[in-house]
């Protein structure tokens, strides 16, 4: 994709990636898309291979390196003017030799890639913690360098990269933590962080919203979203045998005895989800209970809130602080009867939902990132120690 040559004033973003770009939409589709907006240009660098491919994983790789998205095992999720799509041919990052050899025959041609097609300042976010990532980072020699951290790696159980975090957090000038858990966790190994929660379109999934009627005895819930390893499977075939269910998104897992009824929408763009959520009395966020999923703070959160709809929880620790928003549940029994009873709920209730999600639209998200981003060039350039900055 080529960029907007009217959007290149402010300088160039190169964002490296942890998801692909045709993948469900995350907090980094919204990042890129929203500085693009804003006047930057943006690179997407898509994600350094963490690991070697199993046997079953090969079609993913021969579609990635080809650029066919769908034998990749992705869809097509809608480009952006001002955001181009880089995808840097490296070895996995999964062991010193493949460390050694990324570092000298492949970072440096990807960096001068991204480098020729910059202009100045260059700040470079990195949602990557690997020794790739970090290299080909270093390599740009950017004005500003930021670590956007949305998961937990110490937990995560395809890549753990505890001791690869904390060489990031030493290298960056500014660490953006989503959850209360990730904040409090890279904050023991660096003092450059600060809490930045994800965002919401407003515009775009107040339009799921419906004006309530007679509350229906078999309410229709839907769940969007990949659902994968992270996702309570068990539960969510429970509500299938009771309730109506519409599920939206990839499926990475097997789906097997659910009820013959479940619509499998599939993955669609993002653009199209609130149509698709808008005759949907119930959103669900079951997450399996686990410790990686404690830190989890998903970007659909305030898409949630923004319908206005009663959303039944489970397995996400972070939504605590926004306990009087959500039905929090987390036994089977309890989840499945809240279901019935959130469809019940005094309309005020929706109201507060939405209240919720306003304050954190991504239009006020993205003007509190650019002055990160305006505030570390300036001090950058006065000599101002980034600590120093954030308190």
């Amino acid at each position: 994709m080529k960029f907007n040559d009217q959007s290149t004033a402010r300088g160039t973003i190169v964002l490296i990636a942890m998801v692909h770009w045709h993948y469900t939409w995350q907090s980094q589709h919204n990042m890129a898309s929203g500085l693009a907006d804003q006047g930057y240009r943006v690179l997407f660098v898509e994600p350094i291979p963490k690991r070697w491919p199993r046997l079953s994983e090969f079609g993913r790789v021969w579609g990635r390196l080809t650029g066919n998205s769908r034998a990749a095992g992705f869809f097509t999720q809608p480009l952006v003017p001002g955001v181009d799509i880089k995808s840097p041919r490296m070895l996995p990052d999964a062991g010193p030799l493949t460390r050694r050899l990324n570092r000298r025959l492949f970072v440096p041609g990807v960096a001068a890639q991204l480098k020729s097609e910059s202009t100045s300042p260059l700040i470079v976010i990195n949602y990557l913690p690997t020794a790739a990532s970090l290299a080909l980072m270093e390599a740009l020699e950017p004005d500003v360098k930021i670590y956007h951290c949305v998961n937990d790696w110490e937990h995560d159980p395809y890549a753990p990269a505890r001791e690869t975090e904390a060489d990031l957090i030493a290298a960056v000038d500014m660490v953006w933590a989503d959850s209360p858990v990730n904040f409090a966790r890279t904050s023991r190994m660096g003092d450059n962080v600060v809490r930045l929660p994800h965002g919401v379109d407003i515009d775009l999934f107040t339009h799921a919203g419906k004006a309530p009627d007679v509350p229906p005895d078999r309410p229709l819930c839907a769940y969007f979203g990949t659902i994968g390893i992270s996702t309570d499977i068990d539960l969510l075939r429970a509500v299938s045998h009771r309730f109506p269910l519409r599920l939206i998104g990839p499926v990475r897992t097997s789906l097997e005895e659910f009820a013959e009824s479940t619509e499998m929408i599939g993955p669609v763009p993002h653009q199209q989800i609130p149509e698709l959520l808008r005759d949907v009395d119930v959103l669900l966020l079951p997450y399996l209970h686990s410790p990686h999923n404690d830190s989890v703070m998903p970007a659909k959160l305030f898409e949630c809130l923004a319908t206005g709809k009663p959303t039944i929880a489970c397995g996400l620790k972070t939504l605590y602080q926004y306990a009087d928003l959500f039905y929090i549940r987390e036994t089977p029994d309890e989840y499945l009867s809240a279901i019935a009873e959130s469809v019940r709920e005094p309309v005020e209730r929706r109201e507060p939902r939405i209240a919720c999600a306003e304050k954190h639209s991504y239009a006020r998200r993205i003007l509190k990132i650019e002055s990160y981003i305006e505030q570390l060039l300036a001090n950058k350039q006065a000599g101002v120690v980034p600590s120093e900055l954030i308190h």
